[in-house]
């Protein structure tokens, strides 16, 4: 249980914000998961993409997390350089994942410059479950593990036995953002992305896709 004086800290906060000259946008965010330890590794995961994003455009936000009726609220304080509507563009916009596999040119679904063209497989955010980040081999770098459902298994199972020797993509939100050599025809049951330059990268990595998969941002007016 939160102490009460956390809550009152955390208010208070919000208030100073408010009285420079700046606005507080609220969200409720659903939480698609029923495993209580990811259910607060969920709510983690999803302030801290918030602060990530508005850091990102030069804003130091103010983001509070509060039950209200048995809601979880979000309240975030931002300047008026960031308006409401534009993080809410960023928060609700749809979520998407694609494994795809090389294809030749002309006979796939997308062609990335400078990295081939790609097949559709069939597997999708409705597949994976969970991504893990952790230090890699180095301590310095990092990895994230995804992991897959039951149905998911099996398709990346097919896609190992047909591609061994090939490049699959992986895709969020329609961009290329991971591009791995199948290496052997065994049956994989995870994807294991390694080598990561830095850790915290990992980390950036398995929040936003963990908060894409099984998080909601409801703007609250």
């Amino acid at each position: 249980m939160k102490h009460p004086s956390t809550l009152r800290i955390g208010l208070l906060s919000l208030l100073l914000f408010s009285g420079c000259g700046a606005e507080t946008v609220s969200y409720e965010i659903k939480i698609r998961h029923d495993d209580p330890e990811k259910r607060t590794e969920l709510i983690a995961a999803a302030k801290r993409v918030v602060e990530r994003r508005l850091q990102a455009v030069g804003e130091e936000a103010v983001v509070e997390m509060v039950n209200e009726n048995g809601k979880l609220i979000m309240h975030v304080g931002i300047s008026e350089e960031v308006t409401g509507e534009h993080l809410s563009k960023e928060l609700t916009a749809p979520f998407s994942m694609r494994i795809m596999t090389e294809a030749p040119e002309g006979k796939g679904d997308v062609m990335i410059e400078g990295q081939g063209t790609f097949k559709e497989t069939g597997i999708t955010e409705e597949d994976l479950l969970w991504v893990t980040a952790s230090k890699d081999t180095d301590p310095a770098k990092g990895r994230v593990l995804l992991e897959f459902s039951a149905e998911g298994r099996n398709l990346m199972g097919d896609v190992f036995r047909k591609n061994n020797g090939k490049y699959i993509g992986l895709f969020v939100r329609k961009l290329l953002v991971s591009k791995l050599l199948v290496e052997s025809s065994e049956v994989k049951e995870s994807i294991l992305i390694t080598d990561i330059p830095q850790f915290a990268l990992a980390e950036i990595f398995a929040d936003d896709l963990n908060t894409g998969l099984h998080v909601t941002f409801v703007p609250q007016k």
